[in-house]
């Protein structure tokens, strides 16, 4: 617990609504991203998606959504990952970002990916022992995201 506020792994559909709504702030210019928000929002609900939030009374100040890589079972994939303006550099990606691995390595995941084109996002993973592994044009033609992977557990 870091400044009063809990993190949980969001299980009920009040939570889920919540989160969806937070989430839906935060475009930061991602083609299709009403349309992802929407579809990612149904597989939480579903459970094909998780997120682990962070809390502070009523507000949400970051999540952290991730799945099972679609088509290797043991790697686990950050989709998504905010922490609110007003809540960054209090510890709280950090703890969000432990919270996952954590629930990696009970799981039995081999690797986690995420892509990004954030530098502050590159910066922050590559602190968390994460490896750029390439550079790609993901979502959009003008834009390259950087792919980053840490392995926690042996080979993949």
């Amino acid at each position: 617990m870091i400044l009063g506020r809990q993190i949980k792994l969001a299980s009920s559909s009040r939570e889920i609504m919540k989160i969806y709504e937070y989430i839906k702030l935060f475009h930061l210019n991602y083609p299709n991203y009403n349309w992802w928000v929407k579809k990612c929002k149904k597989e939480l609900k579903s459970g094909y998606k998780k997120v682990y939030y962070i809390q502070k009374d009523l507000n949400i100040s970051g999540v952290l959504i991730f799945q099972r890589h679609k088509k290797i079972d043991n790697i686990l994939e950050i989709k998504n990952f905010r922490v609110s303006l007003m809540d960054k550099k209090k510890g709280i990606g950090s703890l969000l970002y432990d919270s996952l691995e954590q629930y990696a390595k009970k799981h039995n995941f081999k690797t986690i990916l995420v892509d990004t084109h954030s530098d502050e996002m590159i910066d922050f993973l590559l602190g968390k022992g994460f490896n750029i592994i390439e550079k790609e044009k993901l979502y959009s033609p003008l834009q390259i995201e950087t792919i980053l992977q840490k392995n926690i557990g042996g080979n993949k």
